[in-house]
């Protein structure tokens, strides 16, 4: 049987948070980063050496239990093998549970849609004092993931045993994500450390990886930035990172043969909304030319409107589930036909 050290399994970028997992004045560990990273790679690592070396228990947390099989468990049983120590662990699939079997301490799988068997959580002999939750980023706010971890830090623990929660997740592009907004900042508590990574500081990503990193680079430098490096690029404002904002000319709307307009019906407090587009099939470019968005807009002045900006004589797409309101602005004599819907499975 050959002999592992653990450094040699962790890349030099993540040492510090080797050294972080043993300071018993860091509670949070928070892993963030681009693809390929290496950062679930490296936390099953150190989880199985805790496992190894502690009388503690683990629990590994996704937002979704079924995701849970073919990623972090399977992460986990590839940092056992790593270390050359599947000879010492007992791996179950129904229910999901890693054995450490000289101890007999172990990890359980849980997803968050059922904080319930989280909270319930208790062995009579080993604390559940470890957690991982991965791809954090799609816990909705941060009171999901704090009542999560509340629920576990519950007694004092033996001497020498201590808590230990990770994170891992790759950043949302938008900076107004609470991840973003709470892990992008220097103020941080002091119980907490925040270590961002890249492709770039794994020495063992593929040269196929790399490659990929590059072409994408040259042909889109914020998708680069977003995927690989793990940036917040977004404002916060645009829903797509590839708009522009300028006045279209009227040589131009002269020029559009494709014109496509569309409205939803709405009334009170949900507004009646209308746009007029026209698409380059050849480019590939939406130009939104027009729109009307308002509160209490009967349908009588929403026709006098379309009239008005001569839209009634180009079919407009409407909601079909309202017949009444799309016969009343034929009768007023706009263009209409009611929109095919399909269930998008």
């Amino acid at each position: 049987m050959r002999q592992v050290r653990i450094s040699e399994l962790l890349p030099k970028a993540f040492h510090s948070v080797w050294r972080a997992t043993f300071n018993s004045d860091i509670l949070h560990i928070v892993c963030k980063g681009g693809r390929g990273s290496g950062k679930t790679s490296d936390i099953a690592h150190i989880i199985i050496q805790l496992i190894m070396r502690f009388p503690t228990n683990a629990v590994c947390i996704r937002k979704v239990d079924n995701t849970l099989e073919q990623s972090i468990f399977e992460q986990l049983k590839w940092a056992i093998n790593e270390q050359d120590v599947a000879h010492l662990f007992k791996i179950n699939k129904s229910p999901l549970r890693i054995t450490y079997i000289p101890r007999g301490n172990y990890i359980v799988f849980r997803g968050a849609q059922e904080p319930e068997r989280i909270k319930s959580l208790k062995d009579a002999k080993f604390p559940f004092a470890i957690a991982w939750i991965e791809e954090m980023a799609e816990f909705k706010t941060e009171d999901e993931v704090k009542t999560i971890t509340n629920s576990l830090l519950r007694g004092e623990l033996d001497k020498g045993v201590f808590y230990k929660f990770f994170y891992s997740y790759n950043p949302p592009k938008r900076k107004q994500s609470w991840v973003n907004k709470k892990y992008e900042t220097n103020t941080l508590a002091k119980n907490t450390i925040v270590h961002h990574s890249t492709y770039l500081d794994n020495p063992y990503i593929s040269k196929e990886f790399k490659a990929e990193a590059l072409a994408t680079k040259e042909r889109n430098e914020k998708r680069y930035k977003s995927e690989y490096l793990g940036e917040a690029i977004g404002s916060g404002v645009a829903p797509f990172e590839n708009l522009e904002f300028r006045t279209i000319t009227d040589e131009e709307i002269a020029s559009f043969d494709n014109i496509r307009q569309g409205n939803d019906f709405g009334y009170a407090n949900d507004p009646d909304a209308f746009v007029s587009w026209h698409y380059d099939k050849t480019r590939r470019i939406i130009y939104a030319m027009d729109e009307i968005y308002e509160v209490k807009l009967s349908n009588r002045k929403l026709a006098e409107r379309l009239i008005d900006r001569e839209y009634h004589t180009t079919i407009t797409v409407v909601d079909s589930a309202e017949p009444k309101s799309r016969d009343e602005l034929k009768e007023h004599g706009v263009k209409v036909k009611a929109a095919k819907k399909a269930q998008i499975q």
